[in-house]
């Protein structure tokens, strides 16, 4: 199946306050006039709404109600709220008005999302997987807007409530949409396919993010595949070939997908691959590519956004300097000089298996392992694999000839047994308990012409070494 980007694929799609009341299912007193109204942004936080067009949903969870908050979204200049039956009670009768009331909030958004997708009649890309979604996206949806209009999603909005609200924010005229999933449970990514109906579903990989939560990487597996689910029915499979539980759940399930990466099995197959200070350069299919960014395992978010803008009809000059344009999402791996220190970057998150990448990233771009240094925090929801991967950790550190390690948070020590372990002085292993520890540490064992790689969970915090070093 191909996709020429010239094929009117897409029709203008107007998301009206008429439209949301429909597809919610809802009910409302709004007049005709304001049903006529152009839908800018649906938000469940009622402080980022700003413009008239904006719509608020009123969501429950276990720590608040939105419902508490649908007065003020009105009275900042929300066209409409979505709020439940029982959730309407509580709002004060002088704006009752301007709600579209539903049975259940939620469910009504993601169900409009799945009509206005339905409405569109766009290409729709989805892709999950344990690491590189954001960056995946991010390289499908340059490579596509080099030649035709697409929606993406929004900032991080990958979850039952951030899909739905991402696809509401689209224009209604794009020729393609290009949307992530995540999930950290089994059963969470099934909904969101079947909202978005994706033409090509794409997996990046399967590896230790979350694996505390899943309960095992088989399980981290099937839940990955769960967005075959949603696949329309003319669809197909875009594979990291690389990553043996993808082949071998393609081959239990009956798939035929395409395969990507760099052994034989691929039939997106980058070779020729080279490392240097200017970045890496591979070939597919003859074809010569390079990128200013030096880590290889990057390799395997282009080649995605290359498979799919050849099969869109995008001319291959196009795709070369797309490719070569291309830089690390925020806090996702930039290179940045600081103080002649080299750092890079990459502390949004951090599992076991992005660790590997981001060690391999180092080595790549450090050949003199002198000059490697890492500072490395915490990886959560890990569960009863914590303490082992941890330790492991260290040792892989030490096995990739770090020279100097500044471990932070809750686990570091785990990480010095790991690296002494593996032979690393204990001198040279550095424990911080937060990252403003990590500084001071960092102020007095960094030296000029050191490579520095930054790595941990979010919620570690460590982009703060590198503002504050």
């Amino acid at each position: 199946m191909r996709h020429n980007h010239g094929d009117n694929r897409s029709n203008k799609a107007a998301l009206t306050v008429g439209s949301l009341i429909e597809w919610c299912g809802g009910a409302s007193e709004l007049s005709a006039t304001a049903r006529k109204r152009k839908v800018n942004i649906v938000w469940n936080d009622s402080r980022k709404v700003t413009a008239a067009g904006d719509v608020f949903v009123a969501l429950r969870s276990d720590a608040d109600d939105g419902h508490r908050y649908v007065e003020s979204a009105l009275k900042n200049g929300a066209a409409a709220a979505i709020v439940d039956k029982k959730g309407v009670e509580s709002v004060p009768e002088k704006y009752r008005r301007k709600c579209i009331v539903v049975a259940d909030a939620l469910k009504s958004v993601q169900k409009a999302a799945a009509r206005y997708r339905k409405e569109m009649g766009l290409l729709v890309i989805g892709i999950t997987g344990s690491n590189g979604k954001t960056t995946t996206r991010s390289f499908i949806s340059k490579a596509l807007r080099s030649a035709v209009k697409i929606g993406e999603t929004y900032t991080n909005w990958n979850n039952h409530i951030g899909l739905p609200q991402s696809i509401l924010r689209f224009d209604g005229d794009e020729w393609a949409g290009v949307l992530e999933m995540g999930a950290n449970h089994a059963g969470e990514i099934a909904p969101l396919t079947k909202i978005c109906k994706p033409d090509i579903a794409v997996i990046t990989n399967i590896g230790y993010a979350h694996v505390g939560l899943f309960g095992s990487l088989d399980k981290t597996a099937e839940a990955k595949f769960e967005i075959a689910e949603g696949l329309c029915k003319d669809g197909f499979m875009l594979l990291n070939g690389d990553d043996k539980r993808l082949v071998a759940g393609a081959a239990e399930r009956g798939l035929r997908p395409v395969f990507f990466g760099m052994s034989a099995k691929c039939g997106v197959r980058a070779r020729d691959i080279s490392v240097s200070e200017k970045g890496v350069k591979f070939a597919v299919d003859g074809s010569k590519y390079e990128m200013s960014m030096h880590g290889r395992h990057f390799i395997y978010c282009a080649l995605p956004a290359i498979h799919i803008a050849r099969r869109c009809g995008i001319t291959e000059d196009a795709i070369q300097q797309v490719i070569s344009s291309l830089k690390p999402v925020s806090l996702r791996g930039k290179v940045e000089l600081k103080k002649n220190v080299r750092f890079i970057v990459d502390c949004y998150n951090a599992n076991p298996s992005s660790m590997s990448h981001a060690i391999g990233y180092l080595l790549d771009v450090t050949p003199d392992k002198n000059k490697r240094v890492a500072v490395v925090g915490d990886m959560y929801e890990l569960e009863q694999y914590t303490d082992k991967l941890h330790v492991k950790l260290g040792e892989e550190l030490a096995k990739a000839d770090v020279q100097k390690i500044i471990a932070v948070g809750k686990f570091s020590r785990l990480v010095k047994n790991g690296a002494v372990r593996a032979g690393l002085s204990a001198k040279k292993v550095f424990v911080a308990h937060n990252a403003e520890d990590a500084v001071s540490i960092g102020h007095s064992v960094l030296k000029r012409g050191e490579t520095v790689l930054i790595k941990g969970s979010r919620s570690v915090g460590l982009e703060k070494f590198f503002e504050r070093y």
